[in-house]
């Protein structure tokens, strides 16, 4: 469709520019700090009805994860190698996680020597199968996170993109860590060379539970608005099945779908390798100038 002018950015206050229309939603771009939004926002009855549903975790993945728990080893492959990261920055004796899912990363970090590990998130599905794992999980956000507790670091994977008012969010989360604690994040890039092939079709699209999209530079900002900055970003890099990996190229390219059948065939649709999923990983830390450093 053609561009058309819409709201103002929520970061830079500049005019976006409608990208994409999905039904009553449009996604809108600032050329100025690249951050993209979704508008009209969801109300926080249709969030919470949304993550309240096993089929979030269990259903297809147009919002949500299809069939979570069944790709277990890969998730846990590509936290490891997060996990890795973080620790490469710092010693790392508690983490906390924002949006921890069933705990697979609190699993990775305890398994690691990670002494104190906590999570939150706001399905009740997750939550529940994370403690049937004995992991210390609560039902929530920031704010679910027990009082009067601060961590070396906090792990926010998949999450920022889902918070409508990103910058006092942060400002929450950087006031839990500890002296020189870090910040965990990755979040889809809409500046990635998937996203452009992509177009409407990019799998980061899930509407409307997706309400912000980052590139490099928003994220950069963002995190200064919040008092925090970006130590490194990288792309992201996540482990899946040879299966997995065709059947999302098919939705771009149908004919690469077809490949799956002579894969499975080959016995080769449950090799794991690892590939760019248009997402980049930021560490971040409280900004040296900023009072609380």
């Amino acid at each position: 469709m053609a561009a058309e002018t819409t709201s103002r950015c929520i970061l830079c206050g500049a005019p976006q520019t409608v990208r994409h229309v999905f039904g009553a939603h449009r996604v809108a771009y600032c050329r100025a700090c690249e951050l993209a939004q979704l508008w009209p926002l969801p109300s926080a009855a249709e969030l919470a009805a949304l993550y309240a549903s096993d089929a979030y975790w269990e259903g297809g993945d147009r919002v949500g994860y299809g069939d979570y728990a069944r790709q277990a080893p890969q998730i846990r492959r590509s936290f490891r190698a997060k996990l890795a990261w973080l620790r490469r920055a710092g010693p790392v004796a508690a983490l906390a996680e924002i949006g921890c899912g069933p705990g697979y990363l609190l699993e990775v970090a305890r398994a690691a020597g990670v002494g104190e590990t906590v999570g939150v998130d706001r399905s009740p599905w997750a939550v529940a199968r994370a403690r049937a794992a004995g992991l210390e999980v609560y039902e929530g956000s920031v704010e679910a996170l027990p009082a009067g507790r601060s961590y070396d670091a906090v792990a926010m994977l998949d999450l920022l993109e889902h918070v409508p008012d990103p910058i006092p969010f942060l400002r929450a989360v950087a006031d839990r860590l500890r002296p020189h604690g870090r910040l965990l994040i990755m979040v889809p890039n809409i500046r990635s060379l998937l996203a452009r092939v992509s177009g409407r079709r990019w799998v980061s699209f899930k509407i409307p539970e997706h309400v912000v999209y980052y590139s490099p530079r928003s994220i950069r900002l963002v995190l200064a608005r919040a008092g925090l900055e970006a130590t490194a970003i990288r792309p992201a890099v996540q482990w899946v099945t040879a299966g997995f990996a065709l059947e999302r190229l098919g939705r771009l390219l149908p004919p690469l779908g077809r490949l799956r059948g002579p894969l499975r065939a080959l016995g080769l649709a449950e090799r794991v390798l690892p590939v760019s999923n248009g997402s980049i990983d930021v560490l971040a830390r409280v900004a040296s100038d900023h009072p609380a450093s």
